[in-house]
């Protein structure tokens, strides 16, 4: 299982093994607060100062870190801190104040969808023993068919109330990838993109657990449409941007 929070939040035994996820270390982290340095994993430094500068925003940043992933030395790290979090509990740490707009938030997403569609090595598995991923994806845009950038969405298991927060990039495509078990076939989802919003249910086979689940919902003008049988070509898309 992967977690994930700030270096700076104290450490507790629920952690597992904390691996750090920054390129360079964090000021006042003592080595023994740190089980290992995946430095590889972190993000890019230019593409660090862009964002912070406000040059890039949040969709671009997560654009190119994900990109990142994808190329040696860092999707061997990957590999490695995926095998880690299928033995085990492991949380990812970095400096960031913000979950939402940190690097480490993505890791989740990415050891799930890029080896999922065959972009590392290692076939798609289960997280861990009891969930599997079931990715919600689409398009946001106006009345006029123009993309609309940053907008905020959320998918919300009507069950147990768990939010999965995601945002819109420059396309106006959205990712976002929730965590179902086997039992979860035909629950409700909320899927809500600012103060619209659809509910849709978790439609898998229970049995495939090869195949990726999940399925696509857009929002144009003022409505609102499930999509599914446009899931794995928008994902394979969006992968090979």
């Amino acid at each position: 299982m992967l977690l994930a929070k700030r270096v700076y939040d104290k450490p507790e035994r629920s952690d597992g093994t904390r691996v750090l996820v920054m390129r360079l270390w964090p000021r006042g982290v003592k080595k023994s607060a740190v089980d290992l340095w995946l430095k590889d994993l972190g993000a890019e430094i230019a593409s660090l100062r862009a964002f912070k500068a406000g040059r890039i925003g949040w969709p671009e940043m997560r654009r190119r870190y994900l990109a990142g992933l994808r190329r040696e030395p860092a999707a061997s790290a990957l590999k490695r801190l995926r095998a880690m979090a299928r033995r085990g509990r492991v949380t990812a740490l970095c400096s960031c104040a913000d979950p939402k707009r940190c690097h480490r938030s993505l890791l989740g997403a990415a050891l799930g969808i890029i080896m999922a569609m065959g972009l590392l090595v290692t076939p798609a598995l289960a997280e861990h023993e009891v969930q599997f991923r079931y990715t919600v994806l689409g398009y946001v845009k106006d009345a006029a068919g123009k993309p609309r950038k940053g907008v905020a969405l959320e998918v919300t298991r009507q069950k147990t109330g768990l939010s999965y927060p995601g945002e819109t990039d420059a396309s106006g495509l959205y990712v976002i990838v929730t965590r179902l078990a086997d039992e979860s076939l035909g629950e409700r989802l909320l899927v809500r993109a600012g103060p619209r919003s659809l509910r849709i249910t978790a439609q898998f086979d229970p049995a495939d657990h090869a195949a990726e689940r999940g399925t696509r919902v857009d929002f144009t003008g003022g409505k609102e449409a499930e999509r599914p049988e446009l899931f794995l070509a928008t994902l394979k898309q969006f992968l090979n941007k």
